[in-house]
């Protein structure tokens, strides 16, 4: 939704899903995400637009994410997961979020000189959404399935499906909170719960009345008593 400030940064922290993978950095980029669309191919499959206005951390305007189905459903009809593909970021100069430099002085032990050096490593973020995990080659040379490898393409696969499937066809719910009420249906269960036990109550009563009046009742042996006219 385009208008409203930071909509869509407010709905994504909002989803359990998303709401770990989001740093301040990312706070800062994901301000200027103006828009998430959702599309469909003839070919089982789906693609997420990431729209963004202009900013001071990548050159992109849209970053995609396209997920593809196996061309065969599985038992029971239902489509099977294949791959993912996502958009390269164009990250601007000292701004690419998917890394951190890490700076150490090292003191050599002839000279006792020191020098700095700066070292690149991975960091958590959530752009990392566009650089999802490549399932070995079935003729690979290892046949052991490594269990990592595998729940990161699980939870890649389920962050796709959570946004199609929630996150945009109910944006406005997620953005104001009210979709955290429907998780898990625990309210509602409750509900019927406390239904059932009034229900369970008010029949208990009914009972309770019944009985009385049938005391009232005369007995085979007892004469229903006449009323006199004076």
């Amino acid at each position: 939704m385009t208008g409203v400030p930071e909509f869509w940064l407010t709905a994504l922290k909002s989803n359990p899903q998303f709401m770990e993978s989001i740093t301040e950095k990312d706070e800062e980029a994901l301000k200027h995400l103006v828009d998430i669309r959702l599309s469909y191919f003839e070919k089982p499959g789906f693609r997420l637009d990431f729209e963004f206005s202009p900013n001071d951390f990548f050159t992109n305007t849209i970053l995609t994410k396209t997920y593809y189905y196996q061309d065969e459903l599985a038992y029971g009809g239902d489509y099977v997961y294949g791959h993912a593909e996502g958009t390269k970021i164009e990250w601007k100069e000292g701004k690419d979020l998917t890394v951190t430099v890490e700076t150490k002085k090292q003191r050599h032990k002839g000279t006792n000189k020191t020098r700095v050096v700066k070292k690149v490593v991975p960091a958590e973020t959530f752009f990392l959404f566009f650089s999802p995990p490549v399932a070995p080659k079935e003729d690979a040379e290892e046949e052991d399935e490594d269990d990592e490898l595998d729940q990161k393409l699980e939870m890649d696969y389920n962050l796709g499906e959570e946004l199609k499937d929630n996150v945009v066809p109910r944006a406005v719910d997620w953005f104001t909170g009210k979709a955290l009420q429907y998780q898990g249906g625990d309210q509602y269960d409750d509900e019927f719960m406390y239904d059932d036990e009034d229900d369970e109550e008010d029949e208990d009563e009914d009972e309770d009345e019944d009985e009385d009046d049938d005391d009232d009742l005369p007995t085979k042996d007892e004469k229903t008593p006449e009323c006199k006219q004076q």
